[in-house]
């Protein structure tokens, strides 16, 4: 723990002064803002009450206006009475959809409606050709009425020759009725909802609560009517369609049953026809033809096959299957059997033997021609068959024939069978939709309903005249901050004589307040308020003065400024008066022969003076006047007008210098400004020393600088500067190091 509390102590050292640097910064900053606004406080407190006067005058002039709000919800579910199609498509409430009615609503052809409907033509809140001629400060206040009118048409490239017609000025009216009424409404979605809000501002809250409703209303209307519009341009379409395809479907089934007519194409059951009901029995019979001949055939042969076998008669028998075979076949056996008997009884040549064998013969004779019948029955029952079976071929094949020329003609059959189909089915679907259509016309809904309608506004909803004066306030406010702060950056005088020393690396020699307007000149005041901060200041150049020069060898001081105004003979003839009412034997010689000023200072005449001295036409002690409140001698410039700088620069000038430096203990030399003239130059090099003059805030930078380097390189030997005219009050508000010298100590002075 020992050795952590000795690492953390110089971390601890370390953040002791960046953090009081930052706090004194911080300080430094809030004070020189402070300050800034103190000294401008007069433009800030100027600037804010102007600002919030006129926008408290025209909040209190505007006109009060009353917001009506109806509530409209756009339907996400339907009742359905009956699942038809709908020939306009329900509304899907997104949010492009939404957007899409709001702009509806906010279209300039829904804003006539409501205005036909309305009549706002008639009306001067939305006329404006109806309102009267209004003037006072709310007119002279509009920017618009500041423009002559010739040069607003002229700005919009409108002659004065151009006249509108009749019609053209009435369509210019109702599009500026159509756009008032669209700048005083308001719609909008209400958050994710899928309910659009409609605020209408209006003079008269009834109007407003009227106007919103309207809206409302026409808008369901609206809706109605597009689906109504849409379901009768849909109805004379089917009409006009259905009636050709009634025409259509007649024409193709009187085709299709002329066509099926002349080619025997009559249908009986499902798809076959006559023929080919034919064709299948022909077919059939002679199968049953062919089969029968070849079971003849095979009979034939088989019986003749026996016929001519040893067997012979007694396997035709046997295979023919007759009965009367058969029962001559029987009797054959029983005389055999009898003739076998009689054999062995009677022996071979018994008469009776003999007689059976007789008729044995007989019975077969009789068997053999039995069974050649038979033979001869069955060879023509072959012929027979041959000759049905070959009929049957014949007919079968003509059938065929016919059959495939009943296919071809099929072909086209099926193809008008199938626009006949097309043009029925076609005929019957939109007959079908025709009568949805006929049955949804009756019962049509709006996509929409109003969920609450706007009530009649009791308090106006603006101007809100405490926010519009707040605004202002702050708004004017800012202004004067922000004009303060740019007249702050734009001043181009010295405020401080550490920025003229930093400049120019001449010391300062003090400041010299500005003295109250209605307490005479300058001169007189030193005298009048010995104790002021004014006198003081005189005093403290006089103490920089002789310790600039403690052996007091430089006598002669010149007073020089760069510019007229900035008080350098208001100076020189008081710091004179210090000077001479100190006890110092002291002249003051005014040598601005073209601005003859510091006489009238001091009270004195100007009758001779530093002219006639050097013209030769008076002697120096004639010319010395003396300050009958300090004991101050004085040389005016006297009544001359020969160039200045030819009397300046003379040996007359310079011997007079030189003597007077001898006679007094100050010399003290009011010369021209630098700038303005020449002869500046001249005493600035005749003078043991210079006071420069720049009056604080008001002479420019680069003027005071340019004035300085003439008095330089000219030879003047520049003791120091001396600010003039100094507003202390204000001075006090800068951050200047000497910002407080002589503001803030009063109980000093006696001002």
């Amino acid at each position: 723990m020992a050795t952590q509390d000795v690492q953390e102590q110089p971390t601890r050292r370390n953040i002791g002064p960046v953090s009081y640097d930052l706090s004194v910064t911080a300080a430094n900053a809030v004070r020189r803002t402070t300050g800034m606004l103190l000294r401008h406080k007069l433009l800030i407190g100027t600037v804010i009450v102007l600002g919030t006067g006129i926008a408290t005058v025209a909040a209190m002039r505007m006109t009060p206006l009353y917001t009506a709000e109806t509530l409209i919800m756009v339907e996400h579910r339907k009742n359905t009475v009956m699942a038809f199609q709908e020939v306009v498509s329900e509304l899907n409430p997104d949010i492009g959809v939404l957007q899409s009615e709001v702009a509806i609503l906010k279209s300039p052809a829904f804003a006539e409606k409501v205005v036909d409907k309305l009549g706002l033509m008639n009306d001067p809140e939305f006329n404006g050709a109806l309102r009267p001629e209004t003037g006072g400060l709310m007119a002279a206040l509009n920017p618009k009425n500041w423009i002559p009118k010739s040069w607003m048409d002229a700005l919009r490239g409108r002659s004065e020759e151009f006249t509108l017609s009749a019609d053209e000025v009435a369509r210019n009216q109702r599009t500026s009725v159509v756009n008032t009424f669209l700048d005083n409404l308001s719609v909008r979605p209400q958050g994710r909802s899928y309910v659009i809000a409609v605020d209408y501002d209006s003079e008269d809250p009834r109007k407003a609560s009227l106007i919103a409703n309207t809206i409302a209303e026409l808008y369901l209307v609206d809706q109605l009517d597009e689906k109504l519009k849409a379901s009768q341009r849909a109805t004379r379409w089917l009409e006009e369609r259905i009636t050709e395809l009634r025409s259509e479907a007649k024409t193709t089934g009187d085709a299709l049953e002329k066509y099926r007519a002349q080619n025997g194409l009559t249908a009986t059951n499902g798809e076959n026809t006559i023929i080919s009901q034919q064709l299948a029995e022909l077919n059939t019979n002679y199968i049953l033809a062919r089969t029968k001949r070849q079971e003849a055939e095979a009979k034939y042969r088989e019986v003749t096959a026996l016929a001519n076998s040893p067997r012979g008669v007694s396997a035709l028998g046997d295979v023919l299957g007759s009965p009367l075979i058969q029962a001559l076949r029987q009797q054959e056996v029983e005389l055999q059997r009898k003739i076998a008997d009689a054999a062995n009884r009677y022996g071979n040549k018994h008469p009776m033997l003999q007689s059976l064998q007789s008729e044995l013969r007989d019975l077969q004779g009789q068997i053999k021609t039995d069974v050649g019948k038979i033979v001869s029955n069955l060879a023509n029952e072959v012929e027979l068959a041959k000759s049905r079976e070959a009929g049957l071929k014949t007919s079968l094949d003509q059938m065929q024939a016919k059959q495939d020329e009943l296919q071809k003609s099929t072909v086209g059959l099926r193809t008008l069978e199938r626009d006949a189909e097309t043009s029925q089915t076609m005929y019957e679907a939109l007959l079908t939709r025709f009568q949805e259509i006929a049955a949804q016309t009756d019962i049509q809904q709006p996509d929409a309903r109003v969920v609450s309608e706007a009530a009649i506004p009791l308090n106006p909803s603006q101007p809100n005249r405490k926010l519009i004066i707040l605004l202002a306030l702050i708004t004017s406010g800012t202004l004067g901050v922000l004009l303060a702060m740019l007249r702050e950056r734009s001043e181009t005088g010295f405020r401080s004589p550490h920025q003229f020393e930093t400049a120019t690396g001449v010391r300062s020699l003090g400041l010299v307040p500005r003295i109250p307007r209605l307490a005479g000149s300058p001169a007189s005041y030193v005298v009048d308020k010995p104790l002021s901060t004014f006198a003081e200041s005189i005093q403290s150049l006089r103490t920089s003065l002789l310790l600039a020069n403690p052996d007091g060898r430089q006598k002669v001081t010149l007073f020089s400024s760069s510019v007229p105004g900035e008080g350098k003979s208001s100076v020189a003839a008081a710091f004179a008066r210090i000077c001479a009412n100190s006890g110092q034997r002291t002249i003051l010689i005014d040598c601005d022969m073209r601005r003859k000023s510091l006489h009238g200072m001091l009270n004195l005449r100007n009758d001779r003076g530093l002219f006639e001295v050097l013209t030769g036409e008076a002697a120096i002690g004639d010319v010395i006047q003396t300050d009958p409140r300090t004991g101050l001698h004085f040389i005016a410039t006297g009544r001359g007008n020969a160039l200045p700088q030819d009397m300046l620069g003379s040996n007359r000038m310079h011997q007079l210098i030189s003597r007077l430096s001898m006679e007094y203990d100050r010399v003290i030399l009011d010369s021209p400004p630098v700038l303005a003239v020449s002869e500046s130059k001249l005493l600035a090099a005749m003078a043991d020393q210079t006071v420069f003059i720049v009056r604080w805030g008001d002479t420019r930078r680069e003027t005071a600088l340019t004035g300085l380097k003439e008095v330089v390189e000219a030879g003047g030997e520049v003791v120091g500067f001396l600010f003039s005219q100094v507003d202390l009050r204000r001075h006090a508000q800068y951050e200047f190091p000497d910002s407080g010298r002589y503001h803030g100590y009063r109980r000093y002075y006696a001002n």
